[in-house]
């Protein structure tokens, strides 16, 4: 299994096993175009599907997080900045997706807010190597940048979970940028509303990685990922950790049959109610891995592989009836003459996940959905990138249908 993150293959997905050939996206542009046309809506209202814009804002989104219908942060990067947009507006300002901060240093690769004035974005400063662990805070009128631990002069957070002002984990890695293929060693840190520390867990001896983190209260969190090798080769096992209030420990999780299982997303909404996504990598393509926690153990839950070549990169859950999985389709194959990588969304309604349409913008060839959040049964936000560098892609879900969405 080669990972998203591997030179070679430029590989895109955030803390999963996900890799594109790099004939797949020959050509891409890398340059970030500023400015776009886009949707518009009104306070509490479901936002309108919209066309094509003339100027797309450029770049990629790596994760998206929401607290109300007002109020949504997508995050990523751009050529040569640091990326965050806001779902926002008022009574005399229609909502839309607006620029919040867009800094030429480093990249964010995850996001979680609690309120309109409580928000962390978190990710690395270095592409390459070294890179530094870095984390930004909304306070509700601006972002700043609290100080983080790098064990090893090295490393990235791929994820973070805010609980309250004073209390909020983030995932990631020791080791060099996504950038650069090689050995990693999972990191978590904690934030207790004053600074971040790291924090002791049980390590796995082959090392790997914390790709994604959830939390429903400060006694309940997850954190998901992969051991073993984490930009090339096979062998990895899916990794699941727990925090029970006083300690993390490993918990048991299953790992189907095939060379690798990876997990890249974790969500929650109880005690009893956990799930995680990925990817299962038979040795040929890649199918859809999706595991349920009951309250008592994880276990994989049937979920379909659209294309029968599937990376899923995100979850998000907001009852047990209503859940949400996204990713792509034709991972290992839209090169060299293959299918286009295209948009994946899967629906648990309670009894089974099932495919549900996406939108591909006209015109390209390698879509991917890297985050998901959801307010309500049809208010739910998706996020990702539209034909690798070309554009930042963001789709709404109105409860009928997802919508295509641009920022501005």
């Amino acid at each position: 299994m080669t990972s998203k993150w591997a030179v070679s293959a430029l590989a895109l997905t955030a803390g999963a096993g996900l890799a594109i050939s790099g004939a797949a996206i020959a050509g891409a542009s890398g340059a970030a175009i500023a400015g776009a046309a886009g949707a518009s809506g009104h306070p509490g209202s479901a936002p309108s599907a919209v066309g094509p814009a003339k100027e797309p804002v450029g770049g990629r989104f790596y994760a998206v997080a929401a607290t109300s219908s007002r109020n949504a942060w997508a995050v990523g990067l751009q050529s040569s900045n640091s990326l965050i947009m806001r779902w926002s507006g008022s009574r005399s300002e229609p909502y839309r997706w607006r620029v919040s901060y867009k800094k030429p240093v480093g990249y964010f690769l995850g996001v979680a807010a609690t309120s309109v004035r409580n928000a962390w974005a978190v990710g690395g400063s270095n592409w390459f190597s070294p890179s530094s662990t870095v984390a930004e805070h909304w306070n509700g009128t601006k972002w700043t940048r609290f100080a983080t631990p790098t064990p090893g002069g090295t490393g990235y957070f791929n994820a973070v979970a805010a609980i309250s002002a004073d209390n909020a984990w983030a995932v990631g890695l020791i080791g060099p940028g996504p950038g650069v293929p090689s050995a990693t060693k999972p990191l978590i840190e904690h934030w207790n509303g004053t600074r971040w520390t790291t924090v002791k867990f049980p390590e796995p001896a082959t090392g790997g990685q914390f790709s994604a983190v959830t939390a429903t209260s400060a006694s309940n969190v997850w954190a998901v990922g992969h051991t073993g090798a984490t930009s090339e080769g096979n062998g990895q096992e899916t990794l699941i950790e727990h925090w029970n209030g006083a300690r993390w420990t490993t918990v048991p999780s299953p790992d189907p049959a095939g060379v690798g299982n990876t997990l890249a997303g974790v969500t929650a909404t109880g005690a009893g109610n956990a799930w995680a996504d990925g990817i299962n990598n038979t040795g040929t393509v890649y199918q859809s891995l999706i595991l349920h926690w009951n309250g008592t153990r994880w276990a994989v839950v049937a979920s379909p592989s659209p294309s029968g070549d599937t990376n899923l990169t995100a979850i998000a859950a907001a009852s047990r009836t209503n859940a949400w999985a996204v990713g792509m389709t034709n991972p290992t194959r839209c090169s060299n003459g293959g299918p286009p990588c295209e948009t994946a969304i899967l629906h648990w309604n309670g009894k089974a996940w099932s495919v549900t349409p996406s939108v591909n913008p006209p015109g390209s060839s390698l879509d991917v959905l890297e985050g998901v959040a959801i307010v309500s049964g049809h208010d739910a936000w998706t996020v990702g990138t539209d034909n690798y560098w070309t554009s930042t892609l963001i789709e709404h879900w109105n409860g009928t249908a997802w919508g295509w969405h641009l920022p501005r």
